[in-house]
């Protein structure tokens, strides 16, 4: 029975996590936040300890050998929490995006080299069994998308609340692109290939759309957190995100138990490790320039 530990137990996605361990007949035995308001431990894992200081929970994980240390913290704390982590002994599972630039990707792998652990990610989309089979028909004839109408529409909703936090600082968060574009971003990449060229016809902070070519295909995508914009596709207020491709159709809105098939590839054939975000950085360094 693997033990696991979660620092930003506080904040929405940290639930998907404790879903995913107590599935997997998992320990949580510890978890972290500055966030107290989290009486939803009860319900799950009610012997779990909780720390609201950093130092005493790395310190309590390293001597009580923990197996993963989940990190669920904002972006711009994520390189220090897989540092920490890996400092004490343990390995990481990380969210996406797991680090805002390159130099402290190539940092982790010298620290896990260096404490003997492993930091995976979790690439959901990627073990969606439509966009797997996708993935495959590339892999047999990778020229035959090159030539078929290829667009993403990601309109997903945000409030006044996400403008004052630190979602909307590009210095905490890398901005737009990275802080939600980076689940369409990587997809592309993972399915068509490396990036040939690209360009940006629109970038602000509440929406942004341009024109990406790979090794395999040519694809536009607009990503937006308009209500009106979605009015105008969806007819509704909430989202629409959804993948083109000719005549087929990816919605990616019905993805729940994708958390936990991430856990299962991870527990069982240690992926996805971090290395595999390198593709996906590179892209998002230009974009958001």
């Amino acid at each position: 029975m693997k033990k696991f530990s979660i620092i930003g137990v506080g904040g929405f996605v940290a639930k998907k996590h404790i879903d995913c361990i107590k599935n997997l007949k998992g320990r949580l035995i510890s978890t972290c936040d500055i966030n107290e308001n989290v009486g939803f431990l009860d319900q799950n894992f009610p012997k779990t300890l909780f720390f609201n200081n950093q130092k005493d929970f790395f310190y309590f994980n390293k001597k009580n050998k923990v197996d993963y240390i989940i990190v669920c913290t904002p972006s711009y704390l994520h390189f220090k929490n897989i540092k920490s982590s890996l400092q004490s002994g343990c390995n990481v599972i990380v969210e996406k995006p797991p680090v805002l630039n390159y130099s402290n990707l190539k940092e982790i792998y010298s620290l896990e080299k260096k404490y003997k652990k492993k930091c995976f990610c979790i690439f959901q989309l990627r073990l969606n069994d439509r966009l797997i089979k996708l993935k495959k028909k590339i892999e047999k004839n990778p020229k035959l998308f090159e030539n078929k109408r290829i667009s993403i529409d990601y309109y997903t909703y945000r409030g006044d609340w996400y403008f004052k936090s630190w979602k909307n600082t590009k210095k905490l968060s890398g901005g737009l692109l990275v802080n939600i574009g980076i689940h369409f971003f990587d997809i592309l990449i993972w399915l068509f290939g490396n990036v040939k060229n690209l360009k940006l016809n629109k970038k602000n902070n509440e929406h942004s759309k341009g024109k990406i070519k790979f090794d395999h295909a040519k694809v536009s995508w607009n990503l937006s957190l308009k209500r009106n914009n979605m009015a105008i596709k969806n007819k509704q207020t909430k989202f629409l995100r959804r993948m083109i491709v000719g005549k087929h159709i990816f919605k990616f809105d019905k993805f729940n138990d994708l958390h936990e098939k991430n856990y299962l590839n991870i527990l069982k054939h240690k992926k996805f490790h971090i290395s595999e975000f390198e593709k996906t950085i590179q892209i998002l360094k230009h974009l958001t320039k």
